[in-house]
């Protein structure tokens, strides 16, 4: 495994979410805390509670009641005690802490389900591309006869090497392989795929991707950009049972908001539609549908049909470049080693115009990916234009918020401009720890390393920043991530642009009510205070008290969204007693 969190050691007899009552009526059914059935019926009073609200006119309370999925009291117990009549549950969570419930920004809940269903090859599980290799070999074509799997990156993997054609061939030289990178943005094929697409050493490249050929001139099996690929193969479809297990993957890291930031078809929109109307579907979901979308406007349209209790889509998704560490993002002045890759951007800057005002014109949030500055430029460029143009149609610019999704490298007048467009960040600081020894190295070399997830910079501009793990290209882990912004180190150890490093309570904003402001929804979520949601998160020490350095050991005791218990861990309950009046 790349990364290996420290757990605290816990006493055997610490229990979880105690429920401590002095008195009880008999007449009532005794259930768990947070029934994870309906939001309780009573009110629910939590005790003993440290709780980081994240309201700044009342940043810290021990006590808090919730009724009916909604937040009616937070404070001092004794105050808000005096609020409760009749039937009530009381909890007590012996000195816990509770967060308000994560919002991950930039996630593939749906796309990302699909490894459920395929071959994973991903180095967090496989740390060698022998491991991997193995994992291929004894894999079973599917039913339209094709091998899929999903996670290869060479950068990642200990051999620093790919699962190229040849290495493919001899473990399935009949049946066409295909293995998607784990960026997304890239795939890996055996001949036999390649030969059943018509691709050969002559083929053209696609405009935004390259047929990767080695010093001979001959295919080695990369494909890069999803241009390329999507001529072998497209994503496979996954299901209601991978998505659930999803969902219930992500409510395990305390995440109670993730977002499918890339609804491609109308089968995709169907299935989280239909999905997260079920009962049992743990979190919410906020969508983005793509510029690619065949018939866009038609589906833009009609995109809130697709929208449940669970799902809201508000945003439009486009791509200015590609992926750094598979050598397709666009720096204005190109990669530190030139030999790694090299890429403009992904369509001329009308182009763009053009994305920008359709997501406008459709009341769509622009949500642009741009990895490297130059891509950086022309997404701010699109942003601009199409601001001036809906403002001259009489549209209310304030009314949309736009951001930037990852912005691996920015320039400082780019922060500056981002502000001056309104437009937000969601940074992806979990590459300087995963790829920044690379970065450092190869990508965009020492100097502009240093400005890797230019976080601390965003802040000061006064933008309300955000982060995320982008899963499935890394594992989905809000604490971790919030670990590597405070203390900006890469997995060997090497402190990259420690100048750019938060403190906690920055980052613990930049996943509650920074990340809720973004999506539209702060009335509703990112702070615990009266009528929003009661969505949280127990944790099992307080992030804002301890060492910057223990930041990643600590764990998710449970998470609760709508006021029903979505994940705990497994421990002990000390005893559940039925309501009480007072």
């Amino acid at each position: 495994m790349l990364k290996h969190k420290e757990r605290f050691r816990k006493n055997a007899k610490l229990l979880l979410l105690a429920g401590l009552v002095s008195a009880v009526t008999a007449c009532s059914s005794t259930r768990s805390l947070f029934d994870s059935g309906d939001a309780e019926e009573t009110p629910v009073l939590v005790v003993d509670a440290n709780i980081i609200t994240m309201n700044p006119d009342q940043p810290r309370a021990n006590a808090m009641i919730f009724h009916q999925g909604e937040i009616t009291a937070v404070g001092d117990e004794a105050t808000i005690r005096q609020q409760l009549s009749g039937l009530h549950r009381t909890y007590s969570l012996s000195g816990q802490t509770v967060v308000p419930g994560f919002i991950e920004t930039h996630d593939h809940i749906v796309l990302g389900s699909l490894s459920y269903g395929i071959a994973n090859v991903e180095p967090f599980n496989y740390p060698t591309l022998a491991s991997a290799l193995e994992v291929i070999a004894s894999a079973k074509p599917n039913d339209d006869g094709w091998i899929l799997a999903f996670g290869a990156d060479p950068q990642l993997y200990e051999e620093k090497k790919g699962p190229t054609r040849d290495v493919l061939d001899k473990l399935h030289p009949d049946v066409p392989v295909l293995i998607f990178h784990l960026s997304g943005h890239g795939a890996f094929a055996n001949s036999e795929a390649l030969r059943r697409a018509g691709i050969d050493n002559n083929t053209p490249n696609p405009d935004g991707g390259y047929f990767e050929k080695d010093e001979h001139g001959e295919l080695t099996g990369y494909l890069s950009g999803q241009p390329a690929f999507f001529q072998v193969h497209g994503y496979p479809p996954t299901n209601p049972d991978n998505l659930l297990k999803a969902a219930n993957a992500r409510a395990k890291e305390g995440v109670t908001t993730a977002s499918e930031m890339g609804f491609m078809d109308t089968t995709s929109l169907e299935l989280a539609r239909a999905t997260t109307a079920q009962h049992d579907f743990p979190i919410r979901v906020m969508g983005a549908l793509t510029s690619n979308t065949k018939n866009f406007d038609e589906v833009a349209e009609n995109i809130k049909a697709y929208e449940t209790d669970r799902l809201t889509i508000r945003f439009g998704k486009t791509w200015t470049d590609g992926s750094p560490q598979g050598g397709t993002a666009f720096f204005s002045h190109g990669y530190h080693d030139p030999e790694f890759g090299g890429a403009e951007a992904q369509g001329s800057q009308e182009h763009f115009n053009e994305i920008l005002n359709d997501f406008y014109q459709n009341n769509l949030w622009p949500a642009v990916h741009a990895n490297g500055d130059g891509a950086t430029d022309v997404a701010l460029a699109a942003i601009e234009s199409a601001q001036a143009s809906y403002k001259e149609n009489g549209g209310d610019v304030a009314a949309i918020r736009p951001h930037l999704i990852h912005a691996l490298y920015t320039r400082p007048e780019q922060i500056q401009k981002a502000k001056a467009l309104n437009t937000g960040i969601t940074f992806f600081p979990t590459h300087v720890y995963y790829w920044g020894d690379l970065h450092y190295e190869r990508t965009v070399g020492p100097d502009r390393s240093e400005r890797l997830s230019a976080m601390a910079d965003a802040y000061k501009a006064g933008i309300q920043p955000t982060m995320h793990n982008d899963p499935p290209v890394t594992p989905v882990d809000p604490i971790f991530n919030m670990w590597i912004t405070v203390n900006r180190t890469s997995s060997s150890g090497r402190e990259i642009g420690k100048d750019q490093a938060i403190t906690a309570q920055q980052a613990l904003a930049a996943y509650t009510t920074n990340a809720a402001y973004q999506f539209g929804v702060e009335d509703q979520l990112g702070s615990l205070e009266v009528g929003k949601k009661a969505d949280f998160v127990v944790l099992d020490a307080d992030p804002l008290s301890i060492d910057a350095a223990a930041l990643r050991d600590i764990e998710v005791q449970a998470t609760v969204v709508d006021g029903r218990l979505v994940y705990a861990k497994p421990t002990a309950y000390d005893r559940v007693e039925p309501p009480v009046s007072e």
